[in-house]
């Protein structure tokens, strides 16, 4: 079965090109002029990838990718002539995968499709292990030593958020960003720290002395990558 590509963009020239590129890789594509038809579309077929303009009529692209919420199940590249930085950045933060500026040259795109589509392939697995704790993403379940975590929902997006990628250094603006879906600007009730702080009395084995949630000062929390035996 192909990969079913969505284009959303109000320019038609612009849905064209991309769609002869796509169809000539081999993808089946389904076009949409905004966020509106973009959603009608969705419920109707089995979306594997969508390249999302941001300034369109109706609803716009950060409208759309915070009305599919968190059940969306694949990947999106925003497609944007709006180049600022914070543009950027919200975009990635609201969940696209990548974002590539306008104007664009047709075979990057094809080529950060294909990378996107191998990428979700080899995530897309049911279970995520570290250590002695394992996520299933397919119940959204995560578990210590085969017992259920009893998580409250910030706790379990962000340990979800954790486990996705262990070694990695989350920032404090980055994690704020992914749990409440607003701009950070200061954190001064600790907030972050009272949710880690939390999460660790569930996972470690010691919370005041904890290995698996690492602080990095000045930078944010990272969870230790742990292999099966340790």
């Amino acid at each position: 079965m192909k990969d079913l590509i969505l284009v959303v963009d109000d320019e038609k020239d612009l849905r064209d090109v991309l769609k002869l590129y796509l169809e000539t890789a081999g993808y089946t594509v389904l076009e949409a002029e905004n966020g509106i038809e973009a959603i009608e579309l969705i419920s109707k077929s089995e979306v594997s990838l969508m390249i999302l303009d941001i300034m369109m009529p109706k609803m716009d692209g950060f409208e759309l990718i915070k009305k599919l919420g968190e059940e969306r199940n694949f990947p999106i590249i925003f497609l944007s002539a709006r180049t600022k930085v914070q543009d950027k950045i919200l975009g990635l933060n609201l969940g696209a995968d990548d974002y590539i500026e306008k104007p664009f040259d047709p075979g990057e795109v094809l080529a950060r499709v294909m990378a996107s589509l191998r990428r979700v392939k080899k995530e897309n697995i049911r279970e995520i292990k570290n250590g002695n704790l394992i996520w299933n993403t397919e119940e959204r379940f995560i578990y210590k030593d085969g017992e259920k975590l009893d998580l409250t929902a910030k706790e379990y997006k962000l340990l979800s958020l954790l486990m996705k990628r262990p070694g990695k250094v989350f920032t404090k603006q980055e994690i704020y960003e992914f749990l409440w879906e607003e701009s950070y600007y200061n954190d001064d009730d600790n907030t972050i720290m009272v949710h880690i702080s939390k999460l660790r009395e569930k996972i470690e084995e010691n919370p005041r002395g904890p290995k698996k949630i690492k602080t990095i000062r000045g930078i944010g929390y990272m969870l230790e990558k742990i292999n099966e035996d340790e």
